[in-house]
């Protein structure tokens, strides 16, 4: 595509591609005059990026061609329009990744013009006058001052040039995450590349300790001797993984190829942060147990703010920190870009646009590998038996080809005595999650029969132990997934005991003494009564029973992410199951727009009558996602099947942040785009605190909230979980565990009472 804008009418010598064989080769084209706003820069130096490889290859399908590749950019000023006032001729400076932005948005009135809706970039952008853009790979550039950010002297201008784009690019996500200020994390870097290198430099910079993690062990003596890397993880070496896990605060995976986050989440710390700062061309591997189970977060980050360019570039000059690179002449820009897609560069190409510097020798370093690592395995444990017998209902059938619950005999197990700080509880209902489908057909091959399920429990209270102040007989009361916990370490002593690395559930675990724990498919259970809560008297036991698995998992998000009392957001709901329909009555009663999003149509009309939904999307329709494209701040995605993060992702505006509480049993496919250049947050949940479980059904209380439930009674719950395999229920099945009663009529307390 030719320029024929009438100011283009200087002649400037570059090199382009002009197909998808990216081959550069030398090219003429014509750059605007220099306006009242714009500075004329002589190019010296243009690192060669990841980006410019995609670009010229047309890997992302949006290459105009011919394109002049190069966004990191370093020069001298030779010309200064009527308007400028930061720099004058002669001055040293950079161009990184920015032409353009509308000026008028609230992301360029707040400092964030790189998040602008109509940003446009150093090169493949379309600029205000309607020209294409072309980079740095060429003699001369024109660019608004708005976008050119000062070289600090001590700088040779040669390996500051990668700063523009690889060194903004890690600097922000540490600065967004509180790194620059408060020495003393531990923090991960993924790949030991471009990006790698700057990174480990800016981590020791600010007084971190910095773990590379490489696919490679040949470059753990150059991160810890060259760059001063403190430990070093070769991702393939499972004995490594494991040992690293939970040690991490932070992770800022740089690796551009495809790759799973399983493994990587694994080294976080419950609460720890990674950061997508690549940009694989194709979906990132996202299983949800590491993210779910550490209440972990994923970002995305793209370039830095000219704001923020120029901060980093203040930073490095403090520190002395560049980048390490080869150095190249225009004629072997080809070659460094083959030798680039093998990662055979240690660890940046420059290009000397002005002939300078003789060409530095290759590097020795092997080339960098994607990083991988197996998914770690989840093992199952032992079990011993107890003195008190308990008559079952039901129990589920060991031969593992069924996979179905017996209940044409029913079935003694034992269960504890009731000890000093115990309850024990008559069980009136039970509901049925869909972790209940996945343990007894051990989905997740984790499960210990004889199973028996359950952790949406209510009943009254028959027994309590010495100890126990908070309960008395006949109370009603709730049991959800929680059966036992460490009592010792920080997140029980902080209330957080669903995070305690030795938490037991409620089924299907380890009690502390050694025995499996079995759940509320059962007529009695004991339990420790620092797990139990009291259920208001205004709920009906029935339908308040899923609230202890489904409503605290839906509940802890709006409140984690400050939704219960800054009404006013527009949140989005993805699927209207067992956990979603909460999810539109918590939303709905805190004061906010709520928007369904769902596959099936023929939901809408209960949305938004019965739930009070306000807007309804369908996830099938590319029409409808369009539309809704950057309108939500927050989106809950309920949705235990698989499926793909990026449509969804589109929906939030910038700085938006999807929750994950479903459970795929596979991992979901995270694209890199919409993560990162919305700096949009995908975070995990997992259920709730005792104490948040308790705050949850004192709201439920307070606004009335239950679950739309249908109950059936014992012999019905193969029915039932067959029936809930296939989303066949409005909204969840709960279990009338008093088989001698009619079913929805007469309520059990009443029986004991």
């Amino acid at each position: 595509m030719a320029q024929t804008t009438p100011n283009h009418t200087q002649t400037v010598s570059g090199w382009a591609a002009h197909d998808t064989s990216g081959k550069i080769t030398p090219y003429t084209f014509k750059r605007r005059e220099n306006g009242m706003n714009d500075v004329t820069i002589k190019v010296l130096y243009c690192g060669i990026c990841h980006t410019d490889l995609h670009h010229v290859r047309n890997d992302w399908g949006i290459t105009m061609y011919p394109v002049v590749p190069g966004h990191e950019i370093t020069g001298l000023i030779t010309k200064v329009g009527g308007n400028v006032t930061e720099f004058k001729v002669g001055d040293r400076v950079g161009v990184g990744c920015l032409a353009a932005s509308c000026l008028e948005c609230e992301f360029c009135k707040d400092s964030q013009e790189n998040y602008c809706d109509q940003i446009q970039f150093t090169y493949n952008g379309i600029f205000w006058d309607g020209s294409i853009t072309y980079g740095g790979y060429s003699k001369m550039l024109v660019a608004d001052q708005r976008y050119v950010v000062h070289v600090p002297k001590n700088l040779p201008m040669d390996a500051a040039a990668p700063l523009l784009c690889a060194g903004v690019t890690v600097f922000c996500p540490l600065k967004d995450n509180n790194l620059l200020e408060a020495p003393g994390k531990k923090i991960g870097v993924i790949g030991l590349g471009g990006l790698g290198h700057v990174a480990v430099k800016f981590g020791k910079a600010f007084g971190h300790h910095v773990t590379v993690i490489s696919t490679s062990p040949s470059k753990e003596k150059e991160a810890k001797d060259r760059l001063g890397a403190d430990d070093f993880i070769v991702s393939t070496d499972a004995a490594q993984m494991k040992a690293g896990k939970r040690s991490l605060d932070f992770i800022l995976d740089t690796v551009s190829a495809y790759h799973s986050l399983g493994p990587y989440l694994e080294l976080l710390k419950v609460n720890g942060t990674l950061v997508i700062v690549g940009a694989p061309d194709k979906p990132m591997g996202l299983p949800s147990f590491p993210l779910i189970f550490g209440k972990r977060v994923v970002k995305g980050s793209m370039t830095g703010s000219m704001k923020e360019t120029q901060e980093m570039m203040d930073v490095c000059g403090k520190y002395n920190i560049t980048c390490d690179i080869e150095t190249i002449p225009p004629e072997k820009i080809n070659e460094a870009l083959d030798r680039l897609a093998k990662n055979d560069v240690k660890y940046r190409f420059v290009i000397d646009i002005d002939g300078q510097k003789p060409a530095s020798s290759k590097s020795d370093l092997p080339p960098s590998l994607e990083d991988r690592a197996t998914e770690a395995q989840v093992h199952g444990m032992f079990s011993r038996g107890f003195s008190q017998p308990i008559e079952l209902p039901n129990r589920i059938n060991d031969e593992l080809e069924t996979k179905r619950i017996s209940v044409s005999n029913k079935k003694l197990v034992a269960k504890r005595e009731n000890g000093m700080n115990d309850v024990t509880i008559k069980i009136l209902y039970c509901g049925i999650c869909h972790t209940d489908i996945h343990h007894v057909r051990d989905d997740w091959g984790i499960t210990m029969y004889p199973v028996v399920p359950g952790h949406e429990i209510t009943g009254l209270i028959t027994t309590v132990g010495s100890n126990v102040t908070e309960f008395k007989v006949g109370d009603r009361v709730g049991v959800g997934c929680l059966a036992a916990t460490c009592l010792e370490c920080k997140f029980c002593k902080d209330s957080q005991e669903n995070y305690c690395d030795q938490v037991q559930f409620t089924y299907n675990s380890i009690f502390w003494d050694g025995s499996i724990t079995y759940g509320g498919y059962s007529k009695m259970l004991v339990a420790d009564h620092r797990y139990v809560v009291h259920v208001p008297e205004n709920l009906p036991m029935d339908a308040a029973a899923p609230l202890l698995c489904a409503g605290i998992t839906v509940y802890c998000p709006l409140k984690d992410n400050n939704l219960l009392d800054l009404p006013g957001k527009r949140i989005g709901v993805i699927g209207l199951g067992g956990l979603g329909h909460v999810a539109v009555k918590f939303g709905k009663a805190f004061g906010h727009h709520v928007t369904v999003i769902s596959t099936s149509p023929s939901k809408e009309k209960e949305a938004r009558d019965r739930l009070g939904a306000d807007d309804f999307i369908v996830s099938t329709d590319a029409a409808q996602m369009k539309a809704g494209k950057r309108s939500l701040d927050f989106i809950l995605d309920t949705v235990s099947a698989y499926h793909s993060l990026g449509p969804y992702l589109d929906l939030l505006k910038v700085n938006g942040t999807l929750v994950i509480v479903g459970a795929p049993d596979k991992p979901m496919d995270l694209p890199s785009f919409p993560l990162i250049f919305g700096k949009r947050t995908v975070k995990g949940s997992i259920i709730g605190s005792m104490k948040e479980t308790q705050e949850m059904m004192d709201v439920c209380g307070k606004y009335n909230i239950t679950c739309d439930i249908e109950t059936v009674t014992p012999e019905k719950i193969n029915e039932a979980l067959d029936r809930l395999a296939k989303n066949d229920v409005k909204y969840r099945f709960v279990i009338d565990i008093d088989a001698e009663k009619p079913s929805n009529l007469i309520r059990a307390e009443k029986e004991l009472a």
